[in-house]
């Protein structure tokens, strides 16, 4: 039988259905929020049943205990040794020192790149000058259709290969390629929750119209402004005006911090977010490590890692001088990134209002419209980060 999605809540929009179908039965409807939910062509379809085989939340169970016998994760506070890589980084640019690793070795890395209508989508790639457009969160979902494929076609040919997703593109990827491969290095990162890539689009031609020119580039946690804890967003433009928030201040911010109004509504339900992890190591950023281990702190940014097998563990300590880490307590992460054990909880804001709105209205409008609702969750919020720092 193929796929049957009754509720949103149960599509990732991971794409390794899309990808595994042999006969292109499965595609992509878009719904009103801009996410992507599966569709199956049942003329097509020959029941072969793949696509359940390879469904993330339908095997969520078998991929969560995929690391179960080696316990809990080691945890690290680490950064990248070379200032100019970790200064563009999202975190401490733990993640650019594994990718320059693998591709010194001849391997292949996967990850998430813009596009030039400043979506994003992962690409797979072998070019070091891929790692530069990788380095980065893009805070939106990215289309992973395609990948499934590539990294299978990749593995084959006895090379190294490192894919980072979010953990349920990460899962996807697990369970579409059917079996660990010692070449297959799998990341995932500490999520909260996908955002609507339609949302950041309607964000996006808000500000080129408050700016009169198009986009040129768009850097989140930019470090420039006030270091990692400030959370900066910049916006570039073509007539070299320059558009910078902190924290909450930024509206797109506000959409998924605090009132999830951005967020696809599988994350409220997420299966992924706890431990054991699916991947072979788990990065983000080591929020409260001021708390934690105060020597590691700096406003360059600090990543968290989690070694969650002895393969990750093994190409961890491959990287040499590239990184400088330290064992920290499984107890400080989590309360820095709660995300790694906890789902977010709804907001009671109206969704279809929210996003009719948006199309009908705007980016601008629809946030004045939300506004008292998100003052009140951000208030909340920017209490709890003024408590951390």
């Amino acid at each position: 039988m193929p796929i049957n999605i009754l509720r949103k809540e149960d599509c990732t929009g991971c794409g390794a259905c899309i990808d595994c179908c042999p006969t292109s039965a499965i595609s992509w409807n878009t719904d009103i929020e801009g996410f992507w939910q599966a569709s199956v062509d049942h003329s097509k379809c020959i029941d072969c049943s793949l696509c359940e085989k390879i469904c993330p939340l339908i095997n969520a169970t078998e991929l969560n205990g995929s690391n179960k016998e080696f316990g809990n994760p080691d945890v690290l506070a680490a950064y990248n040794t070379d200032n100019s890589v970790r200064i563009n980084s999202t975190s401490g640019g733990v993640f650019s020192a594994m990718a320059s690793k693998v591709l010194q070795n001849g391997g292949f890395i996967g990850g998430a790149v813009w596009t030039d209508d400043f979506q994003a989508r992962h690409i797979l790639s072998d070019n070091p000058a891929d790692l530069e457009r990788i380095r980065g969160s893009k805070y939106f979902q990215s289309d992973a259709t395609g990948l499934f494929k590539a990294v299978r076609k990749a593995v084959a040919t006895g090379r190294p290969v490192l894919v980072c997703g979010t953990p349920c593109q990460i899962a996807g990827l697990k369970s579409f390629m059917r079996r660990d491969y010692d070449n297959l290095i799998l990341v995932d990162f500490v999520c909260g929750n996908i955002n609507s890539p339609k949302l950041f689009k309607k964000y996006i031609e808000s500000l080129e119209q408050k700016y009169g020119a198009p986009m040129l580039s768009y850097h989140p946690k930019n470090k420039d402004y006030g270091g990692w804890h400030n959370f900066a967003f910049k916006a570039t433009f073509e007539n070299g005006r320059t558009y910078v928030r902190n924290r909450t201040k930024d509206l797109f911010t506000r959409c998924f911090i605090g009132a999830h109004i951005g967020s696809r509504p599988c994350c409220f339900e997420c299966k992924f977010k706890k431990l054991p992890r699916v991947a072979d190591i788990s990065i983000g950023d080591f929020w409260g490590i001021e708390n934690v281990d105060p020597s590691f702190d700096s406003p360059m940014g600090t990543s968290l890692v989690m070694l969650n097998n002895p393969k990750g563990r093994d190409f961890f300590n491959s990287l040499g001088s590239s990184v400088n880490s330290k064992s920290e307590p499984l107890e400080g992460a989590i309360a820095g990134n709660p995300h790694i054990l906890h789902n977010s909880t709804p907001s009671k804001i109206d969704r279809n209002r929210f996003y009719e709105l948006l199309d009908s209205r705007g980016f601008d409008y629809t946030m004045r419209k939300f506004n008292n609702l998100n003052d009140s969750l951000i208030t909340r919020i920017l209490r709890k980060l003024k408590r951390r720092l």
